[in-house]
């Protein structure tokens, strides 16, 4: 056998089946990832939003939403589905 071909015949291994359930995985993690990231994205215009219109008083009055977002800002890293697999 040609190393093409072996290549080929391995690919094989898995049936129809079984390479959607791996494609809808992935989906399902890209998915997933991209929905903490936009609700990140929300909560950081949300804050913006907040400090403009409170001015001097936004340390106080924008404080939960500071809070909020520094806790959810470092669990929204889009990694893909190769390092989510793993």
């Amino acid at each position: 056998m040609t190393e093409q071909s072996e290549y080929f015949s391995s690919a094989n291994k898995y049936n129809y089946v079984d390479r959607q359930k791996i494609y809808e995985k992935r989906e399902n993690v890209i998915r997933e990832q991209w929905i903490k990231l936009m609700e990140t994205r929300i909560l950081r215009e949300k804050l913006e939003e907040c400090y403009e219109t409170q001015g001097d008083n936004h340390i106080e009055n924008c404080r939960e939403l500071a809070l909020r977002y520094l806790d959810q800002f470092p669990k929204t890293e889009i990694t893909g589905w190769q390092k989510a697999e793993k």
